[in-house]
């Protein structure tokens, strides 16, 4: 489900909005580069200040821009392995309607949190929280969808991202917290209209789907995942004493 085996033609026309999302990206990121005199982050980013002054265009522009070559590298690592399976679990456009809102709701609930007017955020992150807060669900709640070692294979992802979270410096503590849990939130009417992953087969073509079979979980996987919200949970007001 998350190991990417398909050849670039194969994932270009199975997952084409995967594939859009992160050429925005990179091309946002290449241009800045190149041309700094436009400004980009300045004038697209999920700037506080701008916000207050009504220029909301930046909660979704702000997701397509990268402060740095790290920050886009791993975002576009962590698209390509977990937004895949989602755009074609739930389909092409419902993928892309739920990436976006998911990124918008970081980004101004983020606004209303933190009053500090020369805030600054921007990247993906907070989109990409969502997609693993869509997991984080179906793997508790809906798991005839996911496999468990899939869903394990989440929730210790989540861990690691909570841990860089809270202890990275620079990081959106707010951004990635409320990505997760509008991921986590919108799943529960979206994942009503979602079926297992099935892997394309070459060209962008699917393997026939007629039958889904259940998927069999079992009870070991439960311990993991309260474990991680303990220790979320207990980082996030640590954080604040």
């Amino acid at each position: 489900m998350f190991s990417r085996t398909e050849n670039v033609q194969t994932f270009i026309r199975a997952y084409p909005l995967v594939t859009l999302f992160i050429v925005i990206q990179l091309l946002v990121f290449v241009i800045d580069s190149l041309v700094p005199d436009l400004r980009i982050v300045a004038l697209g980013g999920s700037f506080h200040l701008a916000l207050a002054q009504g220029e909301w265009y930046r909660l979704l522009t702000a997701n397509f821009i990268h402060l740095g070559l790290g920050h886009l590298l791993f975002n576009s690592f962590a698209l390509i392995i977990f937004g895949p399976a989602m755009e074609r679990m739930v389909g092409h456009i419902k993928f892309a309607v739920f990436y976006i809102v998911a990124g918008v709701l970081a980004n101004l609930l983020t606004f209303f949190t933190v009053s500090e007017l020369f805030y600054l955020q921007a990247g993906a992150s907070g989109a990409i929280l969502a997609i693993l807060g869509f997991y984080v669900y179906i793997g508790r709640f809906r798991r005839t969808l996911i496999y468990s070692q899939d869903a394990r294979l989440v929730y210790i992802f989540v861990a690691i991202s909570a841990v860089f979270t809270l202890i990275g410096a620079n990081v959106s503590l707010w951004g990635h917290v409320y990505g997760f849990l509008a991921g986590f939130l919108l799943a529960i009417p979206l994942s009503r209209f979602a079926v297992p992953y099935s892997r394309p087969l070459r060209y962008g073509k699917y393997k026939p789907r007629k039958y889904a079979p259940p998927i069999i979980h079992t009870g070991e996987g439960k311990w993991i995942f309260y474990v991680i919200v303990g220790l979320a949970v207990f980082g996030l007001f640590a954080r604040f004493l």
